[in-house]
């Protein structure tokens, strides 16, 4: 009998011992956050549809599912969890997710000028906004997060009622809980179209998809739709922009015309000092993930932090701006102080150089009200300097360009 009971103590040591490292071990970390998105937004489309549900789910936990209220006609909360990243999805074109799109941006403080821009994307006490921000660094944020145990739900005015607007008929796959997912997975909670109601008597089950789904109302929008994002300042950039192309064809007359070509005088070296000034602006805004300082007028922001702001996705667009007005200076210094042949070649630099700007700032001044559906005041300033320089430059370039010809067919 005493020889049994030592048997029984030993396994019972043995089982409690086995079982131990995994019960010390407690629930594995997750990441939550909550992204704003606008079914109409492409930058929204891009973060959701091509980085979100194929890239950075698989890579943090596996392929999730879907869950929102199906007895709502248009939704406007929905949760995307995997058990390691569990992402609230809030669409502003339905009231209920303007009204907490906007008392979250008060809550953080977010400037006037950005608190309208999605997608946008609240990681614990922290924001990210536009397609350029949110990939830049939300995947490094979960990962460290995850490392050093996890983030909850963003402590803000009305996470509560969204998160309790999904009732979940299964409980979501999620290895911790917390008090505002114990809510969301108990709650029967209906939602209106128009604005977050208390809870409903009628209980209704949710429905589930896979990341391949589909059941986002992401459709992409059109061109017309983005420029009536800000009519104002998208206005500002199209006539900015028709008066670019007039000028390629004014310049282009101006430099044609019979008479004396005197050489570019002090007004292209100041010109080309303000352009440079606003390049060196842009390039640490790009480069550093500051916020620029914008007028009443436009959201430079949203067009820095856009796909658009790097040349190949590598190559930041105000430092590209540095290096051309550079060049232009330059150019101006050996036309004024060299002689002989080298004066004129530096004179067809500096046409070359400006028609080059204005080439550049056409394309870039068409992505801004038409595909970025913002518009930046900073980027419409430069677009109207290197075309003031093009004018400058454009009878002493084709001049010392004819003169080149001449000699070398002499």
């Amino acid at each position: 009998m005493r020889r049994t009971a030592v048997v029984v103590l030993l396994a019972a040591l043995s089982a409690a011992a086995l079982a131990s490292p995994a019960t010390a071990q407690g629930p594995a970390p997750a990441v939550r956050a909550v992204l704003f998105f606008s079914p109409t937004c492409g930058h929204c489309e891009y973060v959701i549809n091509e980085l979100l549900f194929p890239v950075w789910f698989p890579q943090f936990g596996g392929e999730p599912e879907v869950l929102w209220d199906e007895a709502i006609d248009v939704p406007a909360f929905y949760l995307a969890t995997n058990g390691t990243l569990e992402i609230l999805l809030v669409d502003v074109s339905v009231t209920a997710g303007l009204d907490l799109h906007r008392a979250v941006g008060e809550a953080l403080g977010i400037p006037e000028q950005r608190r309208g821009s999605v997608p946008r994307l609240v990681v614990g006490d922290l924001y990210l906004i536009g397609s350029g921000e949110i990939p830049d660094e939300f995947p490094g944020i979960v990962e460290e997060s995850l490392a050093g145990g996890g983030i909850d739900w963003p402590n803000l005015p009305g996470m509560d009622e969204a998160l309790a607007a999904i009732p979940l008929g299964e409980p979501a796959p999620s290895t911790t809980t917390t008090a505002a997912t114990a809510t969301a997975a108990t709650s029967t909670t209906a939602v209106s179209s128009t604005t977050i109601a208390a809870p409903a008597t009628t209980v209704t089950e949710a429905t589930t998809t896979t990341s391949g789904g589909g059941v986002l109302p992401l459709g992409g929008d059109s061109m017309w739709d983005r420029f009536r994002r800000d009519e104002v300042a998208n206005s500002l950039a199209l006539v900015v922009l028709g008066l670019m192309l007039l000028s390629v064809v004014g310049a282009a007359w101006l430099a044609r015309r019979p008479g004396p070509a005197p050489g570019p005088g002090l007004s292209v070296p100041l010109l080309a000092l303000i352009g440079l000034a606003v390049a060196i602006y842009l390039a640490f805004v790009e480069t550093s993930g500051a916020e620029a300082v914008c007028g009443p007028v436009g959201d430079c922001n949203a067009v820095q932090q856009s796909e658009w702001a790097k040349l190949f996705g590598v190559i930041p667009i105000g430092v590209i701006g540095v290096a051309g007005y550079a060049v232009v200076l330059a150019a101006w210094a050996v036309a004024r102080l060299g002689s002989g042949r080298l004066v004129d070649w530096s004179r067809v630099a500096l046409l070359a150089g400006s028609v080059a700007g204005v080439v550049f700032s056409v394309y870039l001044t068409f992505l801004e009200p038409f595909v970025i559906g913002a518009t930046c005041m900073w980027c419409l300033g430069s677009a109207v300097v290197v075309t003031l320089l093009m004018w400058l430059t454009a009878r002493p370039g084709w001049a010392a360009w004819r003169r080149l010809r001449e000699a070398r067919d002499a």
